[in-house]
């Protein structure tokens, strides 16, 4: 297909994204393109919560007098540090902790401020738990924020965890109570995760989130990593198991590579020993990445082979991508390559596109190499990273994939801006991407404006092209005016398969219909 070279261009609407406009004078140079990137800038805006001095509680006694307390308390929050404010404030008795707690809230707002305050609770909840919880109640920075009742509820279920889950489910429904609970479970597990997690899969009614026991399995880990992934492999959330195992695998392949993965391969259960042993090769791979692939490629078992080289990978990618790179395009680990595909989109979200581009210019030629920039491409486009993601289909040469994925964009841009995405289109040279494009876009505005979405198909040349997107368009309007959109159906030159398509696909539920486009002549 024929490139293209055209400045970028800024472009002047109204819309959610920002995009403006500047003159042709000022634009930059660009190197040849199939498709002309517009720049676009998004006004970021942030808001801070206005501070708000927050009163004593009844059951605290303002002073106002300055004294050594009211000193080291200034310095806590000067220099903030978890250790020193821990030591401190746990040696101060209930009276002098409402002393602070009082003179904290008049202190300015901060995060620094508010942890001492939280810190002060959980002193107070060592020595009487039911009077700290109340008074974290009446406390107004309490109202809709967890972390004060969190310390009271976590120190109390380091002894009467019962009694700290009782507490917490009187709340209302809501983020607070949740973090309230997360809190509770988090310093339960520190104590005894066997405990705290054996308890919660007993009570699945429990509003409690699975992440809760992380730090509790990997300090269990660092004395028991055996132990500590039995557990891991209890919970009931798929993700949170997955990242426990992680967890438990990095502490136990520090000390034993061996021990960590036969103990993986001796699990009976079919999808745990997957899980464990996936698991095991990554923690693996950021210790010594060609040694736990190697073992990976060992493994007998094809669907645990491909799904442990994944994750191996994976987690050497995170680390080191350019050396993982460089693994994967050596000979002999195509199979490294073909299961990438998709998930490279992922595993690049942190790079730069020219870090991107030198990651994939590493890599032979083939359809692997095609998903991993189809894989990008789609990643981006969901973002909102349109011209990015022009850049990855602008390297793909023409395939029937390369064209779904440009119509795809054009699809994406229009449905996270309209406007924006149909004055692109308007500085477009006449090429079988713009008509791409163009397809995707206009199954966009069939959604509103099916009459307007026909006349910017009108524009495509290609008959078959034009074709499939106007089938697109007879399908979302049947849905919505089925009397006119049968009127012009009944005109159109549709083929017998066409017309079967469309009214199979106007029945089906949901807004979704998929961009179906199909080139007949490229120009």
């Amino acid at each position: 297909m024929q490139k293209i070279a055209l400045p970028l261009v800024c472009l002047l609407v109204g819309g959610a994204a920002g995009y403006s406009l500047s003159s042709f004078n000022n634009a930059e140079p660009v190197q040849p393109a199939k498709l002309v990137a517009a720049k676009s800038e998004v006004a970021k805006k942030t808001a801070e919560a206005p501070s708000t001095g927050s009163t004593a509680t009844s059951k605290v006694t303002p002073v106002s007098a300055s004294g050594p307390l009211d000193h080291l308390l200034k310095d806590l929050v000067a220099d903030y540090d978890l250790k020193s404010a821990q030591r401190a404030v746990g040696n101060l008795s209930v009276s002098e902790i409402q002393t602070a707690l009082a003179q904290t809230a008049q202190m300015p707002k901060s995060t620094d401020r508010d942890a001492l305050r939280a810190q002060l609770y959980r002193a107070w909840a060592a020595k009487d738990p039911q009077a700290a919880w109340q008074a974290a109640l009446a406390d107004p920075q309490s109202k809709n924020n967890g972390s004060l009742l969190g310390a009271v509820a976590g120190e109390l279920a380091k002894t009467d965890p019962k009694a700290a889950i009782e507490m917490t489910l009187k709340l209302n429904m809501g983020d607070r109570r949740a973090t309230v609970m997360r809190a509770l479970f988090t310093e339960w597990a520190k104590v005894d995760a066997a405990a705290a997690l054996n308890y919660s899969n007993a009570h699945p009614e429990l509003p409690v989130d699975s992440y809760a026991f992380s730090t509790g399995l990997s300090r269990l880990a660092a004395k028991d990593p055996a132990n500590a992934a039995k557990l891991a492999l209890t919970m009931k959330d798929s993700l949170t198991r997955g990242s426990s195992l992680s967890a438990v695998m990095t502490a136990w392949i520090g000390k034993n590579p061996g021990d960590a993965v036969a103990w993986a391969q001796s699990l009976s259960d079919p999808s745990q020993r997957r899980d464990a042993i996936a698991a095991a090769i990554g923690a693996w791979a950021k210790v010594d990445p060609q040694a736990a692939l190697a073992h990976a490629e060992s493994i007998t078992d094809p669907d645990t082979r491909a799904n442990t080289l994944k994750k191996g990978f994976n987690d050497w990618f995170r680390m080191d991508p350019t050396a993982a790179t460089a693994y994967m395009a050596a000979p002999g680990n195509e199979d490294i390559m073909q299961s990438m595909g998709y998930s490279f989109g992922y595993l690049t979200d942190s790079l730069t596109p020219q870090e991107r581009a030198t990651l994939l210019a590493q890599l032979p030629e083939g359809k692997a190499k095609e998903d991993m920039l189809r894989g990008i491409t789609a990643h981006l486009s969901r973002k909102g990273q349109f011209n990015q993601a022009l850049e990855m289909l602008n390297a793909m040469p023409d395939s029937t994939m390369r064209d779904y994925s440009v119509a795809k964009l054009g699809e994406d841009w229009a449905t996270t801006d309209l406007t924006a995405a149909g004055n692109w289109l308007k500085i477009q040279p006449a090429s079988t991407d713009r008509d791409l494009a163009t397809a995707g876009y206009a199954n966009t505005l069939a959604r509103t404006d099916p009459k307007g979405a026909l006349q910017w198909v009108e524009s495509i040349p290609d008959p078959k092209l034009r074709q499939s997107a106007q089938r697109n368009i007879a399908v979302r309007w049947l849905r919505t005016d089925p009397p006119q959109a049968q009127a012009w159906i009944n005109t159109a030159n549709f083929s017998s398969v066409d017309l079967k398509m469309i009214e199979t696909m106007s029945k089906m539920s949901g807004d979704f219909v998929p961009t179906l486009v199909t080139v007949g002549q490229r120009h």
